[in-house]
């Protein structure tokens, strides 16, 4: 138990000796008990957020992760079929859809590499926008990343059709937004394998 729950004083000190309530306090004081960070809640590390449209007409997904400073991992998805039902009544067609949310934890090592990577030069000097690296076609996708320092968001990076591109148009793009890229799709395959399941983040708009 992270915090004495006697000396928080959530049952009271009602017919304890003076001795034992004397050395209750002296516990908080000395800070044995309720220390302020179990009550804090740990700080958004990493945000983001992706759509995509197609590969077949009518097709949607989307997705948003979140992570924190612990290593708590959120990570929803909402995702609709190619395939088309008709309903024989009223003649009216629906495409399936399907909706998941998992929570996971990183290790202390992965939370922190990752801290540590998100706060890094090369990633403080990406440019905040990256074009498709062809013309879509019949896919379209969007991935938006938010990193956040102590006082609020630091950066922000968008890109279009990162996770379509062939090994040589990869080869355009900075080194450390391929990292960045590849480690937010290790988490979330991470969170899908490992993660139990959970609530939707307030703060993400899965369904268009």
């Amino acid at each position: 138990m992270s915090c004495f729950v006697l000396a928080c004083g959530r049952f009271g000190f009602d017919g304890m000796p003076v001795r034992s309530t004397l050395a209750l306090l002296l516990l908080v004081l000395s800070g044995g008990a309720c220390s302020a960070q179990d009550e804090v809640p740990s700080r958004l590390l990493l945000k983001v957020d992706e759509t995509a449209v197609g590969p077949f007409g009518g097709q949607k997904s989307s997705s948003c992760l979140r992570v924190y400073a612990d290593g708590r991992t959120l990570y929803a998805a909402w995702w609709n079929s190619a395939a088309i039902i008709t309903d024989k009544e009223t003649g009216k067609q629906s495409r399936p859809d399907k909706t998941v949310s998992l929570e996971h934890r990183l290790t202390d090592g992965d939370a922190s590499g990752l801290s540590d990577f998100l706060q890094s030069k090369p990633v403080k000097r990406l440019p905040e926008v990256f074009g498709p690296p062809h013309r879509p076609i019949d896919y379209v996708e969007t991935v938006t990343a938010q990193i956040f320092g102590p006082k609020g968001i630091k950066k922000r990076v968008s890109s279009r059709g990162f996770y379509v591109a062939s090994l040589e148009e990869k080869t355009r793009y900075p080194s450390a937004l391929i990292l960045l890229m590849n480690r937010i799709d290790e988490i979330e395959k991470e969170a899908v394998e490992k993660g139990h399941p959970a609530a939707i983040p307030s703060d993400c708009q899965l369904k268009p």
